[in-house]
């Protein structure tokens, strides 16, 4: 009897720790996809100005650039998730937008750096649907929301890195050396997840992956299946415009505090890191553990409290931007930076319940390829369009300050849809 005990002990202390595992390496993999992706953001300003470009130039190469393909092919990689290796899926993604990463620190004008752009989008565009579906496997719905509110922290970990580092970098050595020490990590990474995280549901060549299985959704079941959850399509409409402001704000971070407030790139990195990952960080650990407690008491419930959030966020982000000196401007961005990462477990929750079996991955898929068209494509390009606009009667700080208390409002929109979607989930889960 005691040698069943300690087999059973060891076999459930073992399947307690792989998981944990796979969401350890799933983090790192979150937090490099989120540096490479937002380390352009402090960079922006220096290669505006090296590059000679324009604001719109600015919001086309961080965002619409990097949207296009990143959330367009999101979809056919989720099909392919739900059926294949996802865990070959990400060490292929991480080793795609890593490499591109370094491309864009080798270019030498818009066009080149807009398709390098493109490249890391075509590679992230793996990542987050595969790693959602191996965290839905791996862990019960009890806990999901605690363990995508892990994974979520590792958003402003990732983003921290990229601010800190990238304006240090880009004061002592360049720009163009950023992207460099951006990229080369994720190889590295590529190969541990290639050899050590194996997918729980077993070995499928990628020839049966292509084969059609009556029991996995093709895209347009999988719309038709979710049409009739309105539910469903609040989140999206709501994930969109979150995504909408943060994007858009996150790509002019260095113009603002450059052009406002005349403060080095270094100083403005180390700064924003500290920002982002403090409140960024703890919004995502709490609005997880929120996700666990409240829903507990009712699904719909931090959802409730999420939108709320948002609405409060909108006045804090214009109160930044228009604030007397860039440590207060600092201080109060972590407002809507918390808004804006404690969102994500209980939102990615809800969408997990709201899904299938047979459409987890394919649901998160469409999620992000709406809310990433809108929000990172075309966030960043609103900002810069406004800002342009605005210049000649304004000049290039305040168009800019406009531009992006402007974009504040859109939280308040964003909360509606979360307040809709507490109205109507309750049926449709």
């Amino acid at each position: 009897m005691a040698g069943l005990e300690t087999t059973a002990g060891t076999s459930a202390s073992t399947s307690s720790r792989y998981p944990n595992y796979v969401l350890g390496v799933l983090f790192v993999v979150t937090m490099l996809n989120f540096l490479d992706r937002q380390v352009i953001s402090i960079l922006a300003e220096p290669v505006k100005r090296d590059l000679g470009l324009t604001d719109t130039q600015i919001g086309l190469m961080t965002g619409l650039s990097f949207a296009i393909f990143y959330t367009t092919l999101a979809i056919p990689v989720a099909a392919l998730a739900d059926k294949w290796n996802r865990s070959r899926i990400i060490a292929i993604a991480i080793a795609v937008w890593s490499a591109m990463t370094v491309a864009c620190g080798l270019s030498n004008n818009f066009i080149q750096l807009f398709l390098a752009r493109v490249g890391v989008g075509i590679g992230e565009a793996g990542s987050a649907p595969a790693s959602h579906s191996l965290i839905a496997d791996l862990f019960p719905p009890e806990r999901r929301a605690g363990a995508l509110g892990i994974l979520g922290m590792s958003v402003p970990i990732g983003a921290f890195i990229a601010y800190a580092g990238g304006g240090w970098i880009a004061e002592n050595f360049s720009w163009r050396v950023a992207f460099f020490m951006a990229g080369l990590p994720g190889i590295i990474v590529a190969l541990v997840i290639w050899f050590t995280v194996p997918d729980p549901r077993g070995k499928l060549s990628l020839a049966q992956a292509f084969e059609r299985d009556p029991d996995k959704m093709t895209l347009t079941e999988a719309l038709v299946q979710l049409s009739s959850k309105r539910a469903y399509w609040h989140l999206v409409a709501a994930g969109a415009l979150v995504q909408f402001v943060s994007y858009g704000l996150a790509s002019f971070y260095g113009g603002l505090f450059v052009r406002v407030h005349g403060i080095g790139y270094g100083e403005l990195g180390w700064k924003l890191g500290v920002m982002v990952g403090l409140s960024g960080g703890f919004g995502a650990w709490l609005g997880g553990k929120a996700g666990d407690y409240f829903g507990k008491l009712r699904a719909t419930l931090p959802l409730l409290i999420s939108g709320l959030i948002l609405v409060a966020a909108a006045p804090g982000m214009i109160w930044a931007i228009y604030a007397p000196s860039a440590n207060i401007a600092v201080i109060l961005l972590a407002i809507p930076t918390f808004a804006a990462t404690f969102y994500y477990g209980p939102s990615f929750a809800a969408l997990q319940r709201l899904a299938s079996d047979q459409t987890r991955a394919m649901a998160v898929a469409i999620y992000l390829l709406i809310a990433g068209l809108i929000g990172l494509g075309v966030g960043p390009v609103f900002v810069g369009i406004l800002s342009d606009m605005f210049a000649a009667e304004l000049g290039e700080a305040g168009a800019l300050q406009k531009a992006l208390a402007f974009l504040a409002l859109f939280n308040i929109w964003a909360g509606f849809h979360y307040w809709r979607v507490t109205a109507g989930m309750k049926n449709e889960a």
